[in-house]
């Protein structure tokens, strides 16, 4: 395992009864990346996502985050969070009491509480916002509350599942520009799992990303791709 790693696979397979979803997957993501799982339907992705954050165990091998083994250790202590498709917002709260809403048992005192939930307003520019109900949000508005408050806990690694999927073309390669933008400003790893469709943007804003041309039963390729930092740098200030 390298130094840099922040996520290792190291042999590790998954089957559900005779499919074999995962097959003796072996690479590393690195601190501070931003990384895309790129794919078809089937292929193995949303697996791999499911079992970095705990709701899958592998068969076989071993997932690693920043240097621990993942085995024994359930979703909730776990140093990542993730935000989903679907947003998963709490119609009966306010914006404030969504993003709150994981710290309840965090120990943080009202004050401190409160100033960690107005800095993450100001990061992801809802600042005003903070009493409005979920009913009163836009589809991008609540795309950056479910983001909110998978950071407000301070992971080592944001995962993201498909979390532009419900949002319009245009909001959508918006807020993929505001991901990649606030990926670099936290400085902390996100992977991602994008839809299919809308790979051509999200891979020129990721900075790594790891494609798998398989179908269930053949074996993994992993082909590692590095988006030059010159043109993604141009494509950012072009924004």
């Amino acid at each position: 395992m390298s130094r840099d790693a922040i996520i290792s696979f190291q042999d590790v397979s998954k089957s559900f009864g005779k499919v074999k979803a995962v097959d003796g997957v072996n690479f590393e993501i690195n601190r501070g990346e931003f990384f895309s799982l790129l794919g078809p339907s089937g292929c193995g992705k949303t697996t791999l996502l499911r079992m970095v954050a705990g709701f899958e165990m592998p068969d076989s091998g071993e997932v690693f985050i920043d240097g621990q083994p993942m085995s024994a250790i359930p979703p909730n202590q776990r140093p990542v969070n993730m935000v989903f498709q679907n947003y998963a917002i709490f119609p009966h709260m306010d914006v404030r009491g969504n993003i709150s809403f994981g710290m309840r048992k965090s120990g943080l005192s009202k004050v401190e509480l409160n100033r960690r939930i107005d800095e993450i307003l100001e990061l992801i520019k809802l600042q005003g916002f903070g009493k409005r109900g979920a009913d009163e949000l836009s589809g991008g508005q609540r795309q950056r509350v479910a983001l909110a408050r998978a950071l407000i806990k301070q992971p080592k690694v944001l995962l993201l599942d498909e979390p532009l999927g419900a949002l319009d073309k245009k909001l959508r390669e918006q807020m993929q520009i505001e991901l990649r933008l606030l990926q670099q400003q936290l400085g902390i790893t996100f992977l991602s799992l994008p839809m299919i469709r809308r790979r051509p943007l999200h891979f020129l804003i990721a900075s790594r990303s790891c494609q798998r041309d398989m179908l269930r039963r053949s074996h993994l390729q992993l082909n590692f791709t590095k988006i030059l930092g010159r043109v993604l740098s141009q494509t950012l200030s072009a924004v």
